[in-house]
């Protein structure tokens, strides 16, 4: 008899409705995750782009540590949130339709995370913001996540959103 704690791998189609239901619910939670990101950068534009230095990432300054919260929400310019816009929308949908729950804690790891880091390796008197490392954080997760949870259909996700982030880079720096 085969033990139990070896999952085989599936095609991830389990319940279509409920899957459907969280689809929808991370479409919701995504379109609410840009409104916000949009309505901090017009308040960012009519404050002159002063929220940029009070609430970016100060590279290793202690008491701006808190600042790695903020900063995920705060861009450079219409062009920075442009560019950032598209892929957090795509990569943060395929990383919540599995689940809304799993998804704010994801982002919460991946703030955390991609935020200390930038925070430790960022030039010194330097101040950082964007969801860039958001971004990359999804993509990383959903990279893996077939993997981890033995789904093909996550697994086929991961390899052709991988090929397609990779293909835009390639692009960039033909031009």
């Amino acid at each position: 008899m085969a033990p139990q704690s070896l999952k085989s791998w599936t095609t991830g189609t389990g319940d279509a409705e409920s899957m459907l239901a969280e689809a929808r619910k991370a479409l919701f939670v995504m379109v609410g995750f840009l409104a916000l990101l949009w309505i901090i950068q017009i308040a960012n534009v009519a404050d002159h782009y002063g929220l940029v230095t009070e609430f970016g990432i100060k590279s290793r300054s202690v008491p701006g540590l808190p600042d790695i919260f903020t900063a995920p929400f705060i861009h450079l310019s219409w062009t920075h949130i442009e560019a950032n816009s598209g892929p957090l929308f795509i990569f943060g949908f395929l990383a919540a339709y599995r689940g809304i729950v799993r998804f704010f804690g994801l982002t919460l790891l991946v703030i955390v995370t991609s935020g200390f880091a930038a925070w430790l390796t960022a030039p010194t008197n330097s101040v950082g913001v964007g969801a860039s490392g958001v971004v990359f954080g999804y993509l990383g997760y959903i990279l893996v996540r077939g993997l981890f949870d033995r789904h093909l259909i996550d697994l086929i996700i991961g390899a052709v959103m991988a090929l397609c982030f990779a293909y835009q880079l390639d692009r960039k720096s033909v031009v």
